[in-house]
């Protein structure tokens, strides 16, 4: 892997994945990848392994697990895989790392309010299309057992688990500024691109990487929008579910008590004794 993105989701990481793919540095991982397979390379069993790498202990066994994860991937961006940069530095040392920013922790927390907590809150929804048994919806479920396990292991405790929680704002908050000091005192400066989402774009970027500048402006992908647009959909598969269920059970019913009246009016033959 030539190129590791370090910033945590809703940093950019989504922008940053296109801006790779567009400088030569694809296929690039992220976690849409795990969910959809979007670059057509498989990632059938990537939940179930980072799952196993954040419950590891053995160093080694983390390092084989990144390494076999990784390997058909230029280029790597977001969570899961941004969640553990100690592995990811001593897999790939001689890799060029990118640290994405938002202009404060206040800006990234608006937009992880207004997205991913966004889904988090519509569980009802979430929970119907993960019952769902065609892909992609059959990963989402172990998507979302494998994101806590992260979380727990290497997102560093209760303050980010609860980052949806209004309450928990400023811990939120100061999560995300000890994030990017921990990965700026781990990476070597002279490896690390500390990439400002909004105000940089292509021409630092190209000149880190040591590309030419293409002719056409950075991208913005995955914006909060999107993100909402999402949730609509999620939301309509879901009512989809549910009428599809309630007709099925209606015509059930339907039938049993047509079958009982038919049976009822049958008319039964009178024996008579001789």
């Amino acid at each position: 892997m030539k190129v590791i993105g370090l910033g945590p989701a809703r940093s950019g990481t989504d922008s940053l994945r296109s801006a790779l793919k567009t400088l030569g540095f694809g296929p690039t991982y992220h976690m849409k990848e795990i969910l959809f397979e979007e670059s057509g390379l498989s990632t059938y069993n990537d939940a179930d392994l980072w799952l196993k790498l954040a419950l590891a202990e053995d160093e080694t066994e983390k390092n084989k697990l990144i390494a076999t994860i990784l390997e058909p991937w230029n280029s790597g961006v977001d969570w899961p895989m941004s969640a553990f940069p100690e592995q990811l530095l001593k897999v790939y040392p001689d890799a060029k790392f990118i640290l994405t920013m938002r202009s404060s922790a206040e800006a990234w927390y608006n937009s992880l309010t207004g997205s991913i907590c966004k889904i988090e809150a519509n569980n009802w929804s979430v929970s119907i299309v993960r019952k769902i048994p065609l892909f992609p919806f059959t990963r989402m479920k172990r998507v979302n057992i494998m994101m806590g396990a992260v979380v727990r292991s290497q997102l560093e405790g209760d303050n980010f688990v609860h980052m949806c929680d209004p309450a928990k704002m400023e811990a939120t908050m100061k999560w995300y500024d000890d994030w990017n000091a921990r990965v700026q005192r781990i990476v070597p400066k002279d490896q690390l691109l500390v990439f400002k989402t909004g105000e940089d774009g292509y021409e630092q970027l190209a000149s880190y990487l040591g590309v030419a500048v293409p002719e056409k402006p950075y991208p913005s992908v995955n914006s909060t929008r999107e993100v909402k647009f999402a949730l609509v959909q999620i939301r309509l598969v879901a009512l989809l579910v549910v009428a599809v269920w309630l007709f099925f059970l209606v015509t059930l019913v339907r039938g049993i008590h047509r079958l009982m009246n038919e049976r009822d009016t049958v008319p039964r033959k009178v024996i008579k004794d001789n």
